[in-house]
């Protein structure tokens, strides 16, 4: 999870651990290798689900860029790409994750904003001490664990409800 340090880390969880929670499992399961390994075949996923896993899909080369990774080809492309997924997982929430789903999306927002005004330097997000103070907030950092919480409740690497297969 860290980029540069323990506050880099904090401050960047949405971001490194997404969505944000995106990767590491709460999404997806992975292997060794970091491939999905799904764990249910069967139905089409939830248009939450479904928009969980783009969103998680789009966070993962920012993710491997803030670990030391090769830039994205095109940061604003792939910045565009994790806004415009970012607004659909808003726009599907059910009404009882909405506001942790906002202020979710806001946090990485918040992140993204950073990164390009600082011409991709992940490392600025953690040198940023208001910005390292908004994300760490109780109502921020509550939220995303709340929204992993979720996803990992309702989705599996399929982005299908359990339940409904």
């Amino acid at each position: 999870m860290g980029l540069v340090s323990r506050v880099g880390a904090a401050a960047v969880t949405v971001l490194s651990s997404s969505l944000l929670m995106a990767c590491g499992g709460s999404v997806a399961d992975a292997d060794s290798d970091g491939r999905l390994v799904p764990t249910r075949s069967s139905g089409p996923p939830s248009p939450f689900c479904a928009a969980a896993r783009a969103n998680a899909e789009a966070i993962r080369p920012l993710n491997a860029m803030a670990s030391g990774g090769a830039r994205p080809e095109s940061l604003g492309n792939t910045v565009d790409e994790v806004r415009r997924t970012g607004a659909e997982l808003l726009r599907v929430a059910p009404d009882e994750i909405r506001t942790d789903v906002e202020r979710t999306v806001l946090a990485v927002n918040l992140q993204l904003d950073a990164l390009v005004a600082n011409g991709g330097d992940a490392a600025a997000i953690a040198r940023d001490p208001e910005l390292v103070a908004r994300l760490s907030s109780p109502e921020l950092t509550g939220a995303g664990e709340r929204y992993r919480t979720y996803v990992n409740r309702t989705c599996t690497a399929s982005g299908v409800p359990r339940g409904n297969g």
